[in-house]
């Protein structure tokens, strides 16, 4: 008995009723059933979903390739004119090395796996005529003065400034890193000096006595090595920045009491 892979394609919005889901299978049961065969597989694709990615047209292929079974595929449609469907078609079709895949598209019998080198070359042409098409119309329409893209300039400055703070953002991410990097072997050090109660200002003058410099050349200041501190190792290993003069203050306190 000869097994079937079957694969479908839904529109869960805007279904043409000669494509809808039941329709397919109805088809493809008609199909199965006059060949005297099984199905030992089914496989959907939600059109809308996806822009060029057809994963389970994948599985199809490869469930149909691992059991040696025909892909029956219900509708291929517009597919036909999809490079990398008809690609993946061309491909597994002549792999020696997998075995060969046979298909049969129910909406057109002259796509084949004998037809399909054809189909594939001639959906390549089509793409870069469509291609060179809307270059030429967008070439005619700025030579008649015409402005390409949105005329309302709130889209526009919304959309310039939407990529300006993605690089900001992407750029700043960049630079944190390098500047990590840059300061990774100082950290350890700088760790073990104030675990050992080292001050900032003991910090900051081995730094500058070893010719250290920050990420713009310069030497060494508390500021930037409070900020190293706190940046890559912690606020723990801060201490405190106030000076203690609580006893001062209550011996203030106690000599005007008593005065």
């Amino acid at each position: 008995m000869n097994l079937y892979i079957v694969y479908l394609r839904d529109w869960p919005t805007k279904t043409p009723s000669s494509v809808e889901l039941t329709t397919q299978k109805d088809e493809v049961a008609n199909f199965v059933s006059f060949h005297g065969g099984r199905i030992a597989g089914e496989y959907t694709d939600r059109e809308g979903k996806q822009r060029g990615e057809r994963p389970e047209l994948v599985k199809a292929i490869e469930h149909a390739r691992r059991v040696k079974a025909t892909l029956v595929i219900a509708h291929l449609g517009k597919l036909a004119r999809n490079v990398p469907v008809t690609r993946m078609l061309l491909e597994t079709s002549q792999s020696v090395s997998a075995g060969d895949l046979d298909f049969v598209c129910l909406d057109n019998h002259d796509i084949h796996r004998k037809t399909i080198h054809i189909i594939a070359n001639m959906a390549e042409i089509e793409t870069r005529k469509m291609s060179d098409r809307a270059k030429s119309a967008a070439a005619a329409a700025r030579a008649r003065g015409v402005k390409l893209g949105s005329h309302n300039p709130r889209i526009k400055a919304g959309n310039y400034l939407k990529g300006t703070y993605k690089a900001i953002a992407a750029a700043a991410k960049k630079k944190k890193a390098e500047t990590a990097n840059i300061y990774a072997f100082l950290m350890p050090q700088i760790k073990e000096m104030r675990e050992r109660g080292g001050t900032l200002p003991e910090i900051v003058e081995w730094l500058n006595q070893q010719e250290y410099t920050t990420t713009a050349g310069k030497p060494f200041t508390q500021t930037a090595v409070w900020r190293l501190i706190e940046r890559y190792l912690g606020k723990e290993y801060l201490g405190s920045t106030r000076k203690k003069t609580t006893g001062c203050k209550v011996g203030v306190r106690k000599h005007r009491q008593a005065s």
